[in-house]
């Protein structure tokens, strides 16, 4: 990881991530050269101390790929617009929030000028269901029982093991010998008990075959790092940064930029470009966030017998028209060919190659791409990577941060030789952020050479990454914020659901969420509901790039599936 000066300094080390875990990575070498130049215009400020009481570098790891975002901005702002490259400013208090804005999302506030009073994600539903109407077809947390599913519980052999209920707990539930529901267990502490035995009877290793390659269900032994580095799977992507770019360039394919709209300009540096959105929970979704931030259009495709986690749809679904199309139907196959049509970037957030017997894998756009003579930027997100033993497997931010290592440092570094999550899916929205890099990467790329562009992004090539270029706190400085935070001690099966509000709490009392780093947005796909959410990070200068969305947020199915003439149509009738 490199020395780490004793007069620890977040923003100091941000800047220091940037330069040399990120630019300098052997696995980005394809970086423009660019970058280099436009590093010092990056301008890193904020609390010197960490913050939060996790010992992973996780404000160093957001702030550091914000920077990158940043970079590739500059650079396509250069390139498309002619204009000299700015200076951006990141805050590393601010930065770190964007790690949990689906938790501090507040809907509706009563006080907007109050302290931040969070909605509970899984009370948003009971509380604002009118707005974003339920999507858990399968029961998933209606009970504390079905909850516990996704926790990590102790094998036989005394190794932890990541159980997981993805958005159906049943398959899991069947493959492990549980009943489906236990609804006589009323607290959350008597429903990790049936769990606590049944994985007991097995080694984590069996249990890992069974689950991942039997009943093709998201689980993992939890490894160290270095275990997670000598796998199969490990060594198979050890070359691997946070994403890959494979170009498929064809003198067909012309090259040039999307096509303009009125306001593709400077100040919305990606108006016009179209985004087809096949994704759910955090990860895939927070890609297209990131570029409709920039100006981008996005249509994001549900099918309507399709389970989702509708408290996430506040934060995630800001930017995005959000429409229904059953690709099992030839109709809404024709609906979506002619979406694709007219697109210009793809995001495949789904397990890999279930959407390739839709038709709609990589292979199949780019086909598209050679009728109509213009190529795609097609990005794919899986957890494992995607190449490798393990590479077809199913994952989630805590299998991810399981597998990887992260859990278990997380746990030994409050003591305990066993996995525990780290808090924030900070995974996924870390992933996100290098998906929305490589997009801005690629769109330059293509509008010099042409062709189609391949885009590989892994929840696992972004916690390797964490593991080993950005690191863990120093001893000292770990322990500082750990008793400043109250020491507490968490064990491997206090799940999300548990760790969650304790921390909300420690956050608070450390001052993490500053009103001067929120903003009220209102939705007008939702009639004007108000909601006081984190603004965007990076800061540009007036009269440059401004940061905000074409549409507001919504749910599920609210929107026809084809492009309005007007790009900043609310709803799409």
């Amino acid at each position: 990881m490199g020395s780490i000066s004793r007069d620890y300094s977040v923003p100091a080390e941000s800047k220091r991530a940037l330069k040399d875990m990120i630019l300098n990575h052997p696995g980005h070498k394809d970086l423009p050269a660019q970058c280099h130049k436009y590093l010092d215009l990056v301008k890193f400020s904020g609390h010197d101390e960490p913050r939060m009481a996790i010992n992973w570098r996780l404000a160093e790891s957001i702030a550091s790929l914000k920077g990158l975002e940043a970079i590739l901005i500059n650079h396509l702002l250069v390139e498309k617009y002619g204009i000299a490259p700015q200076e951006i400013h990141i805050n590393t208090d601010h930065a770190q929030l964007f790690l949990m804005s689906a938790i501090i999302c507040e809907v509706s506030p009563k006080d907007e000028n109050g302290p931040i009073q969070p909605t509970e994600l899984r009370e948003l539903n009971k509380a604002h269901s009118k707005y974003f109407p339920s999507w858990d077809l399968h029961e998933q947390v209606s009970s504390n029982y079905r909850k516990s599913v996704t926790n990590i519980y102790k094998a036989r052999d005394g190794r932890c093991f990541h159980l997981h209920a993805s958005l159906n707990p049943d398959p899991s539930l069947r493959a492990i010998g549980l009943p489906r529901d236990i609804p006589d267990l009323d607290t959350v502490e008597s429903s990790w008990e049936p769990f606590f035995d049944k994985i007991a009877e097995k080694d984590a290793i069996e249990w890992d075959q069974q689950l991942n390659e039997g009943a093709k269900q998201a689980a993992t032994v939890c490894w160290t790092t270095g275990e997670y580095a000598n796998t199969e799977q490990g060594k198979a992507t050890e070359h691997i940064g946070l994403y890959q770019i494979h170009p498929y360039l064809d003198p067909a394919l012309r090259s040039g930029w999307w096509r303009s709209v009125e306001s593709t300009s400077v100040e919305r540096p990606l108006a016009g470009l179209k985004i087809v959105d096949f994704t759910r929970i955090v990860a895939g979704p927070s890609i297209g966030r990131s570029l409709a931030e920039l100006g981008a259009s996005v249509m994001r495709v549900t099918g309507p017998h399709i389970a989702d986690f509708s408290g996430l749809h506040p934060d995630l679904n800001w930017g995005k028209w959000n429409c229904h199309l059953d690709l099992r139907e030839p109709k809404d196959k024709f609906k979506l060919k002619e979406l694709l049509w007219e697109a210009d970037v793809v995001v495949n957030g789904y397990r890999p190659y279930v959407l390739d017997k839709h038709g709609v894998g990589y292979e199949d756009i780019f086909n598209i791409g050679k009728e109509r003579g213009r190529g795609f930027i097609y990005v794919r997100e899986n957890c494992y990577g995607w190449v490798g033993p393990w590479s077809h497997r199913s994952g989630w931010q805590p299998i991810s941060d399981a597998c990887s290592g992260v859990s278990m440092g997380f746990g030994r570094a409050m003591g305990n030789d066993e996995a525990v999550t780290p808090v924030l899916p900070n995974s996924d929205y870390c992933t996100g952020v290098a998906g929305c890099c490589a997009v801005l990467q690629a769109l330059v790329l293509q509008a010099k050479d042409g062709g189609s562009y391949l885009v590989d992004t892994a929840l696992n090539y972004y916690n390797r990454w964490l593991a080993e270029r950005i690191g863990e706190y120093p001893q000292d400085v770990w322990e500082e914020v750990w008793n400043r935070n109250g020491r507490e001690v968490f064990r491997n099966h206090h799940n999300m659901n548990f760790t969650l509000p304790r921390y909300m709490k420690m956050f608070q009392r450390e001052g993490l969420f500053d009103l001067n780093f929120f903003e009220v947005r209102s939705s007008g796909a939702l009639g004007g509901l108000k909601l006081r959410v984190p603004k965007p990070v990076l800061k540009f200068p007036p009269g440059t790039v401004t940061l905000r969305y074409n549409v507001g947020t919504r749910g599920n199915g609210v929107d026809q599936p084809r492009w309005p003439e007007d790009l900043n149509t609310e709803v799409v009738k």
